[in-house]
């Protein structure tokens, strides 16, 4: 659970609080389903009023909920105050002993979880949250993969979240022995994997680590790096370099000049990733341009989570970026 002060108000500032559901796969399995895309969610949140309120918004948006599990005492809660031109946005995170942090390992029947699923998704958030989250993730991912299903992962690494004792480059890895299609970016590949560019021109160095990615874990299929330059707080441009079948592809860019809220562009993109593999597979650039796409929509909208349908980032990609009303 997301709260936010209301506008571009500081936390001492604030008298109330916006609240917004989030989390990174939880905005991924909303995208995707407005996407027109069947999706279910898996996660397990506390028996009261605000858990099931969580699980009413993915009902609302579609979202299959009967794999979440009830159990904890609390949700977690991020406190995001939003920045403006140069004053960056800050986040609290208060996700200690949350219901999904606390899991017993083992407690979710992967088996009948994934059965008639085609793809797994998940991120290097949950991870991040305890030891114990770090096992489960592990049990699903590896569940997922000897299931037949695609997996993929966004690395998100939240250097605030490793706070139990053990390092990212400790947990990643043998987590990601079971992931085909990854979204991340150089640092943090050189954060969970020890892998960095000897290159610095940019395409360069690019290729290099992915190269380097692709073969310390040759089962990776698709290799999607981002990357976002920044002017101000709401002025941003974004884009990406995919590596498919040994080829690397550069993503049309976008300037961000203007952005309602940036938090979620990263789902929102791993969204558009996971629908461009299974709908445009023969067409790279047209997969990644879309990803891209759904990323720049993410920016003009409040909260976490990317509320868009497929025709409308198609028709960003089609050249329709003039903000006109549609009437």
């Amino acid at each position: 659970m997301r709260l936010s002060p209301p506008g571009h108000t500081r936390f001492g500032q604030a008298t109330s609080f916006d609240l917004f559901f989030a989390g990174a796969e939880y905005n991924t399995s909303i995208s995707l389903s407005r996407m027109g895309m069947p999706v279910g969610f898996v996660t397990r949140l506390p028996d009261n009023d605000l858990g099931m309120a969580a699980i009413e918004q993915l009902n609302r948006y579609s979202v299959d909920t009967k794999n979440i599990v009830s159990g904890g005492h609390r949700m977690g809660i991020y406190f995001l105050e939003q920045g403006a031109i140069a004053r960056g946005s800050k986040v609290i995170y208060d996700r200690e002993h949350s219901s999904l942090a606390d899991i017993a390992p083992g407690s979710l029947n992967w088996k009948s979880i994934l059965k008639d699923s085609s793809w797994f998704h998940c991120t290097g958030i949950t991870p991040a949250l305890s030891k114990a989250a770090a096992e489960e993730t592990l049990i699903a991912v590896k569940s997922a993969f000897e299931a037949g299903l695609t997996v993929s992962i966004d690395l998100n690494f939240r250097s605030k979240l490793w706070q139990y004792g053990c390092k990212p480059s400790e947990i990643m890895p043998e987590i990601f022995k079971y992931c085909h299609v990854v979204l991340g970016d150089k640092d943090t590949v050189h954060t969970y994997f020890n892998i960095a560019a000897e290159k610095t021109e940019a395409e360069a160095s690019y290729l290099e680590v992915m190269t380097k990615l692709k073969e310390a874990f040759p089962q990776l299929t698709d290799i999607i790096f981002s990357y976002r330059n920044i002017i101000s707080a709401n002025h941003n441009a974004i884009g990406a370099y995919y590596l498919k079948n040994n080829k690397i592809i550069k993503s049309k860019e976008f300037d961000l000049d203007g952005i309602v809220d940036r938090l979620g562009g990263g789902d929102a993109m791993m969204a558009g990733i996971i629908y461009g593999i299974t709908h445009f597979s023969s067409d790279a650039q047209k997969s990644i341009n879309f990803a891209l796409a759904a990323a720049a929509l993410k920016s003009t909208i409040p909260g976490d989570t990317n509320f868009v349908s497929a025709q409308e980032v198609l028709s960003m990609l089609s050249g329709n970026t003039t903000g006109r009303i549609n009437r």
